[in-house]
């Protein structure tokens, strides 16, 4: 069975070769996923990515997907290199009848996260899709229920709403980011992480400097360190993407897709060893989070200042990112053949 359309990235969006990169496809209503609405079953459960070559298939996670409604949001892992030189076609498969990859399948959820430690698609506590961590809401906040920047996010109150985190592990590398819109100016945590005492922190949160300004700071055996403070801007009622990595020397902040502050410090995770993990805080009364957070992750690696900014393009403005066409033959050829033997 051919398939049923072509998802071209544009090179020009991605500023440097990249390694298993997680994209997204957000299937709209334009013509281009035309004869996949055609085809395939509510839910998405039979959709199949794969390389150009027909025969590399591709790990996916279909997050949503809905026929009638004709949205939906897809992440998949490019194994391999996507390519800063030239684009890089992608084939959408579906044969309307196929169930969904059990989530630890080949190609199934999990798949997709295999570098991350928490992914959360609906703000910070919703299920996590890495497969290695379990989330609990906290004073009453609910995963989804306010838009995102890509889907649902979940909305905090800036009182008592949190998650929190377990399961989670860091080496001495690692990546937070975070579609972010504040509510109002102050200082919030956006994540924070405590030992067993309560005595040492790492935290990342918004200051309270008048700017909504990203700040990371460690506090080790009693003495509160900054490690950094970003100087672009958060704007309040709007969605930032924020990323901060550790990679043991150095810190660093980007917001969307362009690098804020790298200062060298010898504070990483490793040196807090957390038991205890908040999205929005880690308990009520803490700088807790006023506002919404969409596409919360924790990477096990300090993502390529390249990765970053591909990952902005990508999420930012996905129709100008990659163009979908549908294949020759058009729908009704496609919904002719459902039922057939995909290849597999």
């Amino acid at each position: 069975m051919a398939h049923v359309a072509t998802i071209t990235i544009d090179h020009t969006k991605v500023p440097g070769d990249l390694t298993d990169y997680v994209g997204l496809i957000v299937p709209d209503g334009s013509a281009g996923y035309s004869a996949l609405y055609a085809l395939c079953l509510e839910g998405g459960g039979d959709i199949r990515l794969f390389k150009s070559d027909d025969t590399t298939e591709l790990a996916r996670e279909i997050v949503s997907f809905s026929v009638s409604a004709e949205t939906g949001e897809i992440h998949y892992r490019y194994a391999g290199t996507l390519s800063s030189s030239v684009d890089t076609p992608i084939h959408v498969y579906a044969d309307g009848s196929s169930s969904d990859y059990a989530v630890g399948a080949t190609y199934g959820r999990n798949a997709v996260w295999d570098d991350f430690a928490f992914v959360s698609h609906e703000g910070g506590g919703g299920t996590d899709s890495s497969g290695n961590a379990t989330s609990a809401a906290q004073g009453g906040v609910t995963s989804g229920g306010v838009t995102g920047k890509i889907g649902d996010a979940t909305d905090y109150d800036g009182s008592n709403d949190f998650f929190r985190v377990s399961g989670m592990t860091f080496a001495s590398s690692g990546t937070i980011s975070a579609w972010l819109k504040p509510s109002s100016i102050s200082e919030q945590d956006v994540i924070t992480q405590l030992n067993s005492n309560n005595s040492d922190r790492f935290i990342v949160q918004v200051s309270n400097d008048g700017a909504d300004t990203i700040r990371i700071y460690n506090n080790i055996n009693g003495r509160n360190q900054v490690i950094e403070s970003g100087s672009a801007s958060l704007n309040n009622g709007t969605y930032s993407l924020v990323h901060v990595s550790l990679d043991g020397s150095n810190v660093l902040i980007h917001v969307d897709g362009v690098q804020d502050q790298n200062v060298s410090s010898g504070n990483n995770f490793s040196q807090i060893s957390p038991t205890t993990t908040g999205v929005g805080a880690t308990e009520a009364g803490f700088a807790n989070w006023d506002g919404d957070i969409d596409e919360f992750r924790i990477a096990n690696m300090a993502l390529s200042g390249n990765w970053r900014t591909t990952e902005y393009n990508n999420q930012n403005s996905y129709s100008t990112f990659y163009s979908v066409a549908a294949v020759a033959g058009g729908s009704a050829a496609q919904a002719a053949r459902r039922g057939a033997v995909m290849m597999m």
